[in-house]
This record gives structure tokens, C-alpha cells and sequence, in this order.
């Protein structure tokens, strides 16, 4: 692994050598420049002291990763991530893996052991493990970018992105009802280009007839290419294995990796373990933000597709 120290946050680069490769292939990611790009963000950052971000180099190199290397259209997208979470009181003002316990201990979701053959996280759900009648959609929403949180510290996570894998079975007119337009816009913005994760695919299984009504109305907010990488299996999981390997997937699914259920155990432990961290990434006094400082929703997506990873 390289080694790279830097003043005054000591950060040491963690990419594995085929991560590294990647990033300066596929990211513009320079290690003789990174440390300046990562100033450079930092100063532009300090042009708006009404963000509430942390400055430090582990996370400004999310958002730079995210958008290439791009100093400004990283700032961008730091920008509307501050601003997705001042507008989303409902999901980020307690961001403690306490107040999801309940669905975590459910076995909705896990964030599955070691890689797949790309080195992308695989993160699982199970729609049936919701019960809509004691969770909302947006404690369902808070789990998943709490996680998402969790494995985007990992720095080959940052180069190789995510698959996310649904099993839509159980998915009834109970949780449709739960996700509105305003819950459709906050899942379009935050797969789009509010959040420094690439997410590079979206594998959807056993999907009933009631997926269609709510995926239609949450497809306006999501970008052509969000869109593109949207895969329906119906009820042939083992087409999973054209995407995923075997050894990334659980046996439930065709795989040979660790069984679901033990996987959401691990997960469950590994958030519970992140309490204090999680309570500092609260948003519990949100802040007003004013018409200057917003962004329209329609250029966000615009300028996510043209900056988009491949």
C-alpha cells in the first residue's frame, strides 16, 4: 500500500495497490498533487463558512474522488450534500445506528462482508424485513445513508463504488403509501449528486406489480444514467451472477459467501459500535438556509449527469 503522510491531519493513504491503479486511471488521482487538491477544496470550503463540514483530508478526499479530482465540482457536490442534510431534518437530525435498531436487528440490511470481483462494497435489502406499520420511510432512508456513511470511510469503497442489491419481496401498498413526492425527491437527489459514493449498480429481485407505481414516481428525480444502472431480475436471482460474483453473495441468493442473516448480524454490531461517531454527524440544530444559498433541484441533476462516473 502507498504511504503518504500529510501535515497537519497525518493522512496516510489506505488504497489498496489495485485501488490505487484505479483512482489514477479512472479519478484523475495523483498522488504527488493530491494533498494540494485536497488545500485547494479546503479553501474554497473556507469561502463559505455557513457549511457545516468537516474539513479534515480523509473527508474532502471523498467529495474530490467523487467528481474526479475536480476541485469546483467537488465543492458542488459538498455543497449540495451539506444542503440535502439541512433539508432533510427528518433523516439527519439523529443520525445514531440507535434509532434504527429496530429494522438493523429486523435483518433489513447489511452492508455484506469483503468485495466483489470489481472490489465494490455489495449492500443488501430486504423489503420484507420492513414493517411500514412501525418504521417510516424515512427511518428506512436514515439506515441507508447512515451505512452508507459507514462504508464510504473505507477508501477503496471511495474508488470502487457500491452495488446495491434489493429483494422487493413483500413490497405491498403499506409502503408505497410511505414514499411520497418528498421522499422521491430525497432518494433521487442522494443516488445523484448529494452524496460522495459511486454508485456503479442497482440489481432489483422478485419486484411485484406495486414496485411499478412507486417506481414511477420516484424515477423523475433520478438521473438518466441513476436510471441506466438499474437492473430487474424479477424472480431469477441467479441472473445476479452476471454482475456479482458468487463469493460476494450470500448462499440465499446463489453465492457462497457468508448467509444473510449472519451478515446482518455483523453489520448490526459494526454500526451499534459507531454510536459517538454517528451522534457527532447529527444534525440536532439544523439551520436555516437561505434562497442564495440553495440549489436548484433541476441544475443539480443536470450538472451530476455531465460529471457522473462512467
Amino acid at each position: 500500500m502507498e504511504q503518504t503522510a500529510s501535515p497537519p491531519s497525518g493522512y496516510v493513504c489506505n488504497l489498496s495497490a489495485e485501488a490505487l491503479k484505479k483512482a489514477r486511471e479512472e479519478l484523475n488521482e495523483d498522488p504527488t498533487t493530491r494533498l494540494a487538491m485536497v488545500e485547494a477544496l479546503r479553501e474554497r470550503i473556507q469561502q463559505r463558512p455557513d457549511l457545516c463540514v468537516q474539513d479534515d483530508d480523509h473527508i474532502l478526499l471523498r467529495f474530490l474522488r467523487a467528481r474526479y479530482f475536480d476541485v469546483e465540482q467537488a465543492f458542488k457536490l459538498l455543497e449540495k450534500y451539506h444542503v440535502w442534510r439541512t433539508h432533510s431534518p427528518e433523516i439527519c437530525s439523529n443520525m445514531r445506528p440507535s434509532s434504527v435498531r429496530g429494522l438493523l436487528e429486523a435483518g433489513y440490511h447489511a452492508a455484506l462482508p469483503g468485495r466483489d470481483q470489481d472490489g465494490r462494497k455489495v449492500m443488501f435489502y430486504r423489503i420484507g424485513k420492513w414493517d411500514p406499520s412501525q418504521f417510516s420511510a424515512y427511518e428506512v432512508f436514515r439506515l441507508s445513508l447512515i451505512s452508507s456513511e459507514k462504508v464510504i470511510q473505507e477508501e477503496d469503497t471511495q474508488v470502487h463504488g457500491i452495488v446495491m442489491i434489493a429483494d422487493l419481496t413483500g413490497l405491498s401498498l403499506s409502503h408505497a403509501w410511505q414514499i411520497g413526492p418528498r421522499v422521491a425527491q430525497q432518494i433521487g437527489s442522494i443516488t445523484t449528486d448529494a452524496f460522495p459514493i459511486r454508485v456503479k449498480e442497482i440489481h432489483l429481485l422478485n419486484e411485484p406489480m406495486v414496485f411499478n407505481a412507486i417506481f414511477a414516481i420516484i424515477k423523475p428525480f433520478m438521473s438518466e444514467k441513476m436510471r441506466n444502472r438499474i437492473h430487474l431480475h424479477g424472480p431469477k436471482t441467479e441472473t445476479l451472477l452476471q454482475y456479482v460474483d458468487r463469493d460476494a453473495l450470500p448462499p440465499e441468493y446463489g453465492g457462497t459467501g457468508t448467509p444473510l442473516d449472519e451478515a446482518c448480524s455483523q453489520w448490526t454490531e459494526t454500526l451499534l459500535a459507531s454510536e459517538d461517531e454517528f451522534s457527532a454527524m447529527s444534525y440536532s440544530n439544523l439551520e436555516e438556509v437561505t434562497e442564495e444559498n440553495e440549489v436548484e433541484e433541476d441544475d443539480e441533476v443536470e450538472e451530476a449527469s455531465e460529471v457522473e462516473e462512467c
